[in-house]
């Protein structure tokens, strides 16, 4: 689930493989219009589906998105993948 207010949006729930293409569709409008803050700190359990996420974001913003909250799992997979230096925090 993605509640945004102000400039930033906050991810609740799971970031899977499963959910994240609903994620991606209910986060797009919100980056369009500006948002610039992705707030992570409700994850509850994510895989490497979140880093997708991360990335589309980074992407559509043109590289100014800021992501907070980033459970430690999401920094370990950026390592796996040797994407960890790419994380925008």
């Amino acid at each position: 689930m993605i509640t945004c207010t102000n400039d930033r949006c906050r991810i609740d729930g799971d970031v899977t493989v499963d959910t994240v293409g609903g994620l991606l569709r209910a986060l797009q409008p919100h980056l369009s219009a500006g948002i610039r803050q992705l707030d992570f700190g409700g994850v509850e359990r994510a895989d490497s589906a979140a880093l997708a996420l991360i990335f589309s974001g980074v992407r559509q913003t043109g590289g100014m998105l800021v992501c907070t909250g980033l459970p430690s799992s999401f920094v370990t997979l950026a390592e796996l993948y040797g994407v960890a230096d790419l994380l925008p925090a």
